[in-house]
């Protein structure tokens, strides 16, 4: 762990260790074991199909992971469709566009019941983005190249506003993030026009 990590880390644990007796995010569904996760980021879409199951409750633009088995997965939006080999246990995100610009990021969600996943997905033109953590004046994600994700798990429960940043320049903001145990949170930074939004949703699972 880095040294900024790990003072992240130590300040979550200071604030979030009094939550213990009341934490939902301890009991989820069991799934099958080996069997891996899909998701679509796809902005603007109509809907988003994954091995076979519909989903239209994508409002912002990020649907909910669903439970596969690993093999040939059919994927398809209302901007196109493409396939993917899934293997064993792993969590998967297309990131699927209107320009048929598709792209597959390997997810490290751990899914810890101590602590939340927090991702990054950069949909924009902007390199090596950051998410930065004012709270703790550390970066807890760096580096994140153009239409790929990168993962942090982090001390939860916590609430945090977070900064995305570019060049060292701030570009977009989300505030009062709420952290849970068990589970986690999916930050998309876009552009339009020169202009960038962050918009943060809930990771949420289907079978």
């Amino acid at each position: 762990m880095t040294r900024s990590l790990f003072t992240l880390a130590a300040l979550i644990a200071i604030q979030g260790g009094s939550a213990l007796a009341n934490d939902e995010g301890l009991y989820e569904d069991v799934f099958a074991p080996n069997s891996s996760f899909v998701r679509v980021v796809a902005p603007g879409q109509s809907f988003v199909a994954i091995d076979g199951t519909t989903l239209r409750d994508i409002d912002t633009g990020v649907s909910g992971f669903v439970n596969v088995m690993p093999g040939d997965i059919d994927i398809s939006a209302s901007s196109g469709s493409t396939s993917l080999a899934a293997g064993p246990s792993t969590h998967y995100t297309l990131i699927m566009l209107d320009d048929e610009t598709v792209e597959i990021v390997q997810d490290e969600i751990v899914n810890d019941p101590a602590k939340a996943d927090v991702t990054l997905y950069n949909l924009s033109d902007a390199e090596n983005v950051e998410l930065y953590v004012p709270l703790a004046d550390t970066v807890a994600v760096g580096d994140v190249a153009s239409m790929s994700g990168e993962t942090v798990s982090l001390r939860a429960p916590l609430t945090l506003d977070f900064e995305v940043r570019a060049q060292g320049e701030t570009i977009a903001t989300v505030a009062g993030i709420d952290l849970q145990r068990g589970a986690g949170v999916s930050i998309v930074l876009t552009e339009a026009d020169g202009s960038f939004t962050a918009e943060a949703t809930n990771n949420s699972y289907l079978k």
